[in-house]
């Protein structure tokens, strides 16, 4: 007996098959991938493992410290100039030399009055400077602790001595600071390590002012009572005998 084939959609569905059966070869192909093979025995094999050397390391990596350092601020030579002036003038020429020229007859004072409570003291081996509080502090190995006492009690009881020192103390480090510069190095005065915390174990004001003093004389004639030269000397010494070099 012959069949007739219905001719109505017989293109289409002879489609329709073809891409059926495409697609369950390919879900058929997926599913035998993803499933472990069986040996002959039914048993699953696992997957290959590797056991040679191991993986390659990771691509190497340059891994020296890099360090970031701020250059050096420039300055132009006007601003080098006037930081050098304003420093030259606080430290060398004008503000220290009239500060410890004042402070030379305020101290003057103050060995009156201790003559005249303890003669000879002035003459033992003492010193005195300015502390970071800004008190006034006396040293010296010969001293005795009353001795000590009754010279801060006088040197402190002067309350010009006492500002004067103080003011001493802030322009010889502001003009430290300038000279050092923005790049916080210089030479002169400024490569020592010298600050208010230790002050007064570097610069002893008694010393300066004997050291440095001019002749009764020349003080009679008008003459400063400092030379201010020798003054400068003198500052310069005590620093490289008693601050360390930076």
């Amino acid at each position: 007996m012959k069949v007739t084939t219905p001719s109505s959609g017989g293109a289409s569905a002879q489609f329709d098959v073809q891409n059926k059966v495409a697609t369950s070869s390919n879900l058929k192909a997926a599913k035998q991938a993803d499933t472990p093979t069986a040996n002959n025995d039914g048993q699953v094999l696992a997957k290959d493992v590797y056991h040679g050397a191991q993986a390659p390391s990771p691509a190497l990596v340059y891994d020296r410290p890099l360090v970031i350092t701020a250059s050096d601020e420039q300055e132009t030579p006007e601003q080098y100039s006037e930081r050098m002036d304003a420093a030259t003038g606080m430290l060398f020429a004008v503000s220290i030399p009239k500060i410890a020229e004042d402070m030379s007859a305020e101290f003057a004072k103050v060995e009156q009055e201790v003559e005249r409570l303890a003669p000879g003291l002035n003459d033992k081996a003492w010193g005195f400077s300015v502390n970071e509080e800004g008190a006034l502090v006396v040293s010296g190995d010969d001293l005795t602790d009353s001795e000590k006492l009754l010279l801060e009690q006088k040197l402190n009881e002067n309350q010009d001595l006492v500002a004067l020192a103080q003011a001493f103390q802030d322009t010889m480090m502001e003009g430290i600071e300038l000279l050092k510069g923005p790049n916080e190095r210089g030479g002169y005065w400024a490569k020592y390590d010298i600050d208010r915390s230790n002050f007064a174990d570097i610069i002893d004001f008694k010393a300066l002012m004997e050291q440095s003093s001019q002749d009764n004389e020349q003080v009679r004639l008008g003459d400063a009572r400092l030379n201010q030269f020798t003054l400068v000397d003198n500052i310069g010494e005590q620093l490289q005998r008693n601050a360390r070099q930076l």
